[in-house]
């Protein structure tokens, strides 16, 4: 991934303004399908290169059950590509905006962390002082 990507505030003003309620459906489904931990550590291994179920396996420590179940949900929604070789299944990420969305939402959340941390460090010495 070598992407710049540039979204403007006319952009987004224009996504809250023009976006059908039929659409938010699809978008709140989508934060569904990425609200389950196994499927976001999956993604990770997978920003990596296409992997098997059993590499993923292993890298993530689960059951290979488990594995498939999220990767043929993640399939069915279009997120990941699968493609067979011999015995072997290998799966890719087939939407990379995923990714990026991931990035986004994991930036803000350490933000928001380091803002919590400098409030209570400032709170803490306001109280020893």
């Amino acid at each position: 991934m070598n992407k710049i990507i540039t979204i403007t505030e006319e952009e987004v003003n224009k996504w809250n303004l023009n976006t059908p309620d039929e659409m938010l459906e699809e978008v709140s489904n989508r934060f569904k399908l990425l609200s389950e931990p196994m499927r976001l550590k999956i993604l990770r291994v997978l920003c990596e290169k296409e992997h098997t179920v059993q590499e993923i396996v292993r890298k993530v420590n689960a059951s290979q059950a488990n594995i498939s179940k999220h990767l043929a949900l993640m399939h069915d929604n279009g997120v990941v590509n699968r493609r067979k070789s011999g015995l072997k299944c290998y799966y890719r990420i087939a939407d990379e905006s995923i990714i990026y969305a991931c990035y986004l939402i994991s930036k803000s959340v350490v933000e928001n962390l380091q803002d919590r941390l400098s409030w209570v460090q400032k709170i803490n010495s306001n109280i020893s002082t």
